[in-house]
């Protein structure tokens, strides 16, 4: 019976750690957070933290990846259930909705990797491979969304799933820097359908 609850309280031990920390390294920055700091906001001791994660920016990019899966995973929901498929317009509003609670907090943790990157080589080798794997889902994602519109795309999906990513991260900013800027709003709404509807074809009828 031991054997069977102690990973589990692992798992659980690992999960609360993650979450805390994102609120933690929202509120102070990576470079400014401690061990000290995840294991008081989770409620934890040095000894569970050490037991799971070996540094702080182990950490950081592990929360950045399960937040980033969760935001896939929204949008590939959202995309999934919409009942208004033929307007891109109306697939894309609807991605977004569902992001949104979100999008500000994946947006800190995204810049604080990317920022770690460029101080530590050898974090950047290891974020290289999270990119990459969270570029694959984002791929699939916009292939789910050109198949509900029944469009192809005319250049490969890789392209065009970063080019809308691209797109999605200057907003952000945009909103990020001035809040009331109505251009992030714009890129959104009218920049992105553009996008897809110039960047895709009407698939053929069989």
């Amino acid at each position: 019976m031991t054997e069977v609850k102690a990973p589990r309280r692992r798992t659980n031990t690992r999960a609360r750690l993650l979450a805390a920390a994102v609120d933690v390294f929202v509120e102070r920055g990576a470079r400014r957070v401690t061990v000290d700091d995840l294991v008081s906001a989770a409620g934890y001791t040095r000894g569970a933290f050490y037991s799971n994660f070996n540094t702080v920016d182990e950490v950081l990019l592990e929360a950045f990846k399960e937040e980033s899966e969760r935001l896939i995973e929204a949008v590939r929901t959202a995309v999934g259930e919409h009942t208004d498929a033929e307007s891109s317009g109306s697939l894309i509003g609807a991605a977004f909705d569902a992001i949104r609670p979100m999008q500000d907090r994946w947006f800190v943790l995204q810049s604080e990797v990317v920022l770690q990157s460029l101080r530590d080589p050898d974090a950047r080798d290891i974020s290289s491979a999270t990119f990459t794997a969270l570029s694959e889902q984002l791929v699939e994602v916009v292939a789910l969304a050109l198949d509900r519109l029944d469009r192809t795309s005319t250049m490969p999906t890789d392209l065009l799933a970063q080019t809308l990513m691209g797109v999605f991260l200057h907003s952000v900013t945009m909103r990020t820097i001035r809040h009331d800027d109505p251009r992030a709003d714009r890129l959104l709404d009218d920049a992105l359908p553009q996008i897809i509807d110039g960047l895709s074809i009407p698939r053929p009828s069989a």
